[in-house]
């Protein structure tokens, strides 16, 4: 609690003059003087146990770049109207209310979200303060957090583009190969059973098939994720980041919508990844990215060569990447085959504005 210190002053000096000089006025003054000290510990002491705050939030979700309206609600459940009380935001003031007995006060105030995550409100208080200002009480309100998620984005319907998998076989068009000889087969994993090779097939096509188990189903859309902290080198402030993270989740949901099932894999501080075939589960993808950011240590192009038999039974591979960089570039052209598909998303490019690989589609984040 704090307190004026003039009016302590002040409240000492007519006692002084009280008691030492006397007379109508410095008895008025020294009665006026304890009466309102009396009053303001009297006003001060109800308001500290009958008034109270709340933040709501005026929306049920919040996305990342937008700038929030949160309403906090002040009560008085005290018989005493309240003069004067400040809703404080840490240091800064928001806004100076009175609330009448028995009632509440909304104060509106507006907050940025600048990143995707979870933003504790542990600073909210309230001042509150008597009729003559002499007393100012702080109340901290109970620590309340929102979630924030990643800006959600609407894409037209896109065709990416298969190859030899389970769904590509069925667009097939083309005579040049006979996909009922391929239909059940994927390519050869380190692993696998010798037993299990098709060697007919595989003399045929040069590379090593097995025959399809019903748990080792090809991959018709693989979506690699890159979370590495080095995004974060692009633009320190992490809008880029933000918007690599809005596309992928926004192919994701397209996919999906489309019927499409598919895998995602992330590269971050730790490998995860998730196998998607209804919207339920995109959302526990979307979870999963407010609550992490792109922190990851491993640079994209280790991360992939980790994982070959992953991306070799991928029909089509979509990739989003912070940039296109020559080494991370030598990997995905290593990774491109006749039998698969690439897209492959970044929000920066070294590579040339016309270059043009066969069977690679490149698009940037952004567009």
């Amino acid at each position: 609690m704090k307190m004026d210190f003039r009016f302590i002053i002040g409240l000492l000096i007519s006692i002084v003059l009280y008691y030492t000089i006397g007379g109508i006025v410095f008895t008025s003054l020294y009665f006026i003087m304890i009466s309102m000290f009396v009053l303001g510990v009297a006003y001060i002491t109800v308001f500290s146990g009958k008034v109270s705050g709340k933040l709501i939030y005026m929306k049920d979700r919040y996305e990342v770049f937008e700038t929030g309206k949160l309403n906090l609600q002040i009560y008085n459940d005290s018989r005493l109207f309240l003069p004067y009380v400040t809703a404080i935001n840490k240091y800064t003031e928001i806004e100076t209310r009175s609330v009448s007995a028995r009632n509440r006060a909304q104060i509106m105030f507006h907050f940025y979200f600048p990143k995707r995550g979870t933003y504790e409100f542990q600073n909210l208080s309230l001042e509150i303060r008597d009729f003559f200002n002499i007393f100012t009480v702080r109340k901290n309100l109970r620590n309340e957090s929102v979630r924030v998620y990643p800006k959600s984005r609407v894409l037209p319907e896109t065709l990416f583009e298969l190859g030899v998998g389970s769904e590509g076989i069925k667009q097939s068009r083309s005579n040049l190969e006979d996909p009922h000889m391929i239909r059940e087969m994927r390519r050869y994993n380190v692993g696998d059973s010798l037993k299990r090779i098709n060697w007919k097939v595989s003399a045929k096509y040069g590379e090593l098939y097995v025959r399809r188990g019903e748990q080792n189903k090809g991959i018709d859309y693989l979506l690699v994720i890159d979370m590495c902290e080095e995004i974060y080198r692009l633009d320190q402030d992490g809008a880029k980041e933000e918007a690599l993270v809005a596309e992928a989740l926004a192919v994701s949901a397209l996919l999906l919508k489309e019927g499409k099932e598919h895998k995602v894999v992330i590269n971050g501080l730790e490998r995860k990844e998730f196998d998607l075939r209804r919207m339920s589960q995109h959302e526990t993808l979307v979870e999963y990215m407010v609550d992490h950011d792109s922190n990851g240590k491993k640079p994209m192009q280790d991360f992939m060569n980790e994982k070959t038999d992953l991306f070799q039974s991928a029909s089509s591979i979509i990739l989003f990447t912070g940039n296109r960089n020559p080494l991370l570039t030598k990997v995905v052209l290593k990774l491109k085959d006749k039998y698969n598909a690439i897209t492959w998303f970044a929000v920066e490019d070294d590579l040339k504005k016309d270059a043009d690989y066969e069977g690679i589609t490149l698009k940037y984040i952004g567009e």
